[in-house]
Formats: C-alpha cells, structure tokens, sequence
C-alpha cells in the first residue's frame, strides 16, 4: 500500500481475522449472531450493529467465539483481506483464497490484479485510518459509492486538500461511510483504525442501507496576517510583495484545514501535503531556477530545493502561529524546519527529508 511519510507504525497486531465473502446487494447471512454474543460489545456500544452486521455477512469473525476485540488494531495484512472479499463480492468473480506463504500471500496478489492495492513495507504492522480509507475506497468502483451528504470543499478539518488521502477520504465521507469522529468532522487519519472502526466502514461499504447523510462546512480558520508573520524577511527572501501574497494566499490551502487542531496533527499535515506536492510532480527540484529557495517557488512556479521547502515549511509553520527555527538556513546543506511543541520539546518538520516527527537531540536530523 502506498505509505505516506508520517504513516504510523505500531506494534505487531497478533489478532487473528477470519474473512468470508459478502455480497454488496442483497448478501446472504453465514453466521447467526446472538445478543451478548460478544462480551465486550453490549447493546449500547457504538459500533454494536456493525459487529453484528460484518459477523453475520462472515466479513470478520471476533478473536474468540465470546471476544470480538473491537479496540486493538488492525494490520495492513488483514485490512487488505477485508478488501479483497468485499471487492469479489460486489464483482461476483467467485474468488477463492487458499492458503499461502505467507498467510496473505493470495490476497495481495488478487488486490493487485484488481487495482485495490498500494505497495507496502510491512504487512504485520498497524495498517493507519487514511490507508485503510485509500484500500477500502479502491475496493468498489465509484458508482457504488453514490453521492449522499454535502461535504464542503475543505471542511473535514485534519484533512489537507493536497495530502495522498484526500481523495478518498473525501469520497467515503460524501458517500455517508465516513461521518467524523467528534462534531468537526476530523478523521484523525494517522492513526490506526481499531477493530470497531473497521467493523463500521466495512458494514457500511457492503449495505448502502447504513450509510448515513450528514453536511460538513468548512470553518473560517483563524490564521496569522501575512504582516505579522513570524521571520516575514527571512521567509519573503527575494519575493516581490506581490509574490509573497501570492505564496501566503496558496499556502493558505495548505493551512486553513489544520488550524485549531493538535500541534502535531498540524505538523502532520503540513509535511504531508507539501510532500505530495513533490510525489506528483507539482515540485520539481532545482538550485538554478528564479525562486527555488522561498515559498512562491514552491507553491506557485513550481521549483524548489531543501530551503525552498524548508521555507515554504516555516510560512506554513508561521501562519498557524507555531513558533520554528530554519535548521541551516543560508548553507549548502540540508535545510528543514524546527517546530517548538507546547510540552516545549521540538519536533522536525521536514517534506523533503520525509521526516516529521520528535527531535532526537537539538538540531539533528535523523536522516542527515
């Protein structure tokens, strides 16, 4: 599966799943699920039904015959199994599965037949919330997923228009699988998904029935005035004032989304979408064209370097008040940026050197 930059990694996740085939249209019940069957799954739990459903339709059987485990987390092994039978089902190709080595061997080899599958470096690891959303999105085709709620252009707030999930993201929530975690509407896609959750995105991509209409609008974000940005000089460079706006009001795509959400969701999110912006070949790399080391190369002409990024970073970084250091700045060296958390440790936040995470000690990279 196609992992982005700041993609968590978790602790091998020995929880066995047990998946069956399951029709998208009028399946047919393998399982009879009883009340209480599962002891951590009373009536009144949120996902309640959707354990029932997915257990009933064989689209996930419980840890045991008495403990269906909805808070640990799923592997990307497992999600990418999920997908394949929900995919066979809806096409009716009749797949079988049999063993191999290692246990998932047959189902990767069906997702990439089928185009529902992104490489992956490990399958035994905690598969996160945007990488399920990317696997389960390519697992139907678009006219299985009609659209049923209004979702704004922007609105679900941890989720940056120009990050490698976007897309999907956006797709399942118009669809009605996907509603938001609290009443903002954020997806807190880089965490893993539990067991539950997964339970409830895949009851709803099988049954339109679940899904459920809701509207999300964008919320006016509170961002720094371009003239009271931290290091405006530093950050302008050779820009005329005209360019700066231009970089400022780009940059403005990146940011409105984050604003008001954790420190680190922030980060997050910056480094993701300024990362993509390179993977798809908005950003060339360059130390020779006008404007390769400020934000208007990066967000605007298209050409950048490490200090263009870095940069860009720190614009990003400024605009949402967040208090930085540009690592470097002015050498020829690796540059990225040094964002101060509120506990008062720092965190790198570098698209470039694909790393955004703590400070392992002051001012050094762990890549460079």
């Amino acid at each position: 599966m196609k992992r982005s930059i700041l993609a968590v990694v978790s602790a091998v996740v020995a929880a066995s799943l047990c998946v069956t085939a399951a029709a998208v249209e009028a399946p047919e019940k393998v399982n009879t699920y009883t009340s209480g069957q599962f002891a951590d799954v009373p009536a009144g739990l949120w996902c309640a039904a959707n354990v029932r459903y997915v257990y009933e339709y064989g689209i996930m059987n419980g840890k045991t015959a008495q403990y269906f485990d909805t808070t640990s987390n799923l592997t990307v092994a497992q999600a990418v199994v999920m997908a394949c039978r929900l995919h066979s089902a809806y096409v009716g190709d009749g797949a079988e599965f049999p063993a191999g080595d290692p246990w998932y061997q047959p189902y990767l080899r069906y997702a990439s037949e089928n185009d529902i599958l992104w490489e992956a470096d490990r399958y035994d690891v905690a598969i996160t919330r945007a990488d399920f959303a990317m696997l389960f999105d390519s697992a139907l085709p678009v006219d299985a997923l009609p659209v049923l709620s209004s979702i704004e252009t922007g609105a679900i707030p941890d989720v940056p228009l120009g990050s490698y999930c976007a897309r999907s993201v956006y797709r399942l929530y118009e669809a009605g699988i996907l509603q938001g975690n609290d009443a903002t509407g954020r997806f807190t896609p880089y965490q893993p998904i539990t067991r539950g959750a997964a339970a409830a995105i895949a009851s709803r991509m099988a049954d339109p029935s679940l899904r459920k209409a809701i509207t999300l609008q964008r919320a006016p974000a509170k961002l720094v005035p371009i003239d009271a940005l931290q290091n405006r000089a530093k950050l302008k460079k050779k820009c005329t004032e005209a360019e700066f706006q231009a970089a400022y009001d780009a940059a403005k795509e990146v940011v409105t989304p984050l604003a008001g959400l954790p420190r680190e969701d922030q980060l997050y999110g910056i480094a993701t979408a300024l990362r993509q912006m390179v993977e798809s070949g908005a950003v060339a790399y360059t130390t020779s064209a006008a404007h390769y080391n400020d934000p208007y190369g990066y967000l605007v002409t298209g050409v950048s370097s490490c200090a263009g990024c870095a940069r860009t970073t720190g614009l990003c970084l400024s605009m949402l008040g967040i208090p930085f250091e540009h690592v470097n700045e002015d050498q020829w060296s690796h540059q990225w940026c040094r964002a101060k958390m509120p506990d008062g440790t720092y965190w790198i936040c570098d698209a470039y050197g694909l790393y955004c995470g703590p400070e392992r000690s002051p001012y050094q990279h762990p890549y460079f």
